[in-house]
């Protein structure tokens, strides 16, 4: 996320981004107010509404409708109107509208931002208008360049952080799957990953999440396990009085490891009978649709696989 904060001087505050890059933080000044109270909740609104948006853009399928939401916010800060009107956001269709980072936003985009903003003056709407367009930006260019496999090129790009563990909410911090994704991701390949790592690892933790949820839309039993870390479905099967385990884990061996490469393919095992006899069903990509498709079923197909920020690119300029 891009965190905000606020630098007092003797009669004025200046409100600051500040995000991770590889050595150090970079920090950029946006707007500067006269009450520092004013400042501080300014800086509050912003900082939980860039923390649930980048949040959102690597684990959550109702990010595009946040960062609409986020959009329509821009536009009303460039608009002629004297108050900042609460911000709706439609979920309907998104599986993932539940989680805390999508509600944290409505919640922001609905009563906090109004609150902070109408009491801005116009160019201080228009900085923010400009800071919330970068920061959007940034979020849908940041995806484009991780799925590639290729870290960002400039040092002080804000997609150095993307699929961190956040710092100001519990966003990414604790729970299951997608919420504590951040968390997840850190136990399983440790800290030091750079953002394409990091993004790879996040296509395997969306794919075992998409795998439970599917087995149990299709009539079966899953869960999630975190060491190692895989994906455990129980799928009935009509013709047999035992069902079929599936385990589908992020890389081979029994235990998680920091010295696996998060692009190592993701494997798929079969366990019948009684003694459990295992089959080995192939190495894939968690991208592979059709592959999961092939050698799983069609049921794998009853829920997509989300596979990040699809937002369109917020124009800086009117």
């Amino acid at each position: 996320m891009t965190s905000y904060s606020v630098l007092r001087s003797a009669q004025r505050a200046t409100v600051i981004a500040t995000w991770p890059v590889p050595w150090f933080d970079h920090s950029a000044n946006i707007t500067t107010l006269g009450d520092t109270e004013q400042a501080s909740y300014l800086a509050s609104v912003l900082t939980r509404l860039s923390e649930d948006a980048w949040d959102a853009a690597a684990f959550l399928d109702a990010s595009p409708a946040l960062e609409a939401g986020i959009s329509t916010l821009i536009r009303q800060l460039r608009g002629p109107a004297d108050k900042i009107e609460p911000v709706s956001m439609t979920a309907d269709g998104y599986r993932h509208a539940g989680q805390w980072s999508f509600t944290d936003a409505a919640e922001v985009l609905a009563s906090d931002a109004p609150t902070a903003l109408s009491t801005l003056t116009r160019p201080q709407r228009l900085t923010i208008a400009d800071e919330l367009a970068a920061d959007a930006d940034e979020r849908a260019s940041a995806a484009q360049v991780l799925a590639s496999g290729n870290d960002p090129e400039s040092e002080d790009s804000r997609a150095w952080q993307m699929c961190e563990v956040t710092r100001t909410l519990r966003n990414g911090q604790v729970g299951p799957l997608p919420e504590g994704a951040a968390s997840w991701l850190v136990r399983s390949w440790g800290p030091d990953l750079g953002p394409a790592e990091r993004w790879a690892a996040r296509d395997r933790l969306v794919r075992i999440e998409q795998l439970v949820t599917a087995c149990k839309a299709h009539g079966g039993r899953a869960g999630t396990q975190d060491d190692p870390l895989l994906a455990h479905l129980v799928l009935p099967r009509a013709r047999s009085r035992e069902d079929e385990v599936i385990c589908v884990s992020v890389h081979q061996g029994n235990r998680n490891s920091w010295g696996t490469s998060p692009a190592t393919a993701m494997t798929v095992t079969s366990y019948r009978g009684k003694p459990s006899q295992q089959t080995d069903l192939g190495e894939l990509d968690p991208r592979d649709d059709d592959g999961f498709a092939r050698i799983l079923g069609q049921w794998t197909r009853q829920v997509p696989f989300w596979p990040g920020c699809q937002a369109a690119s917020v124009l800086s300029s009117p």
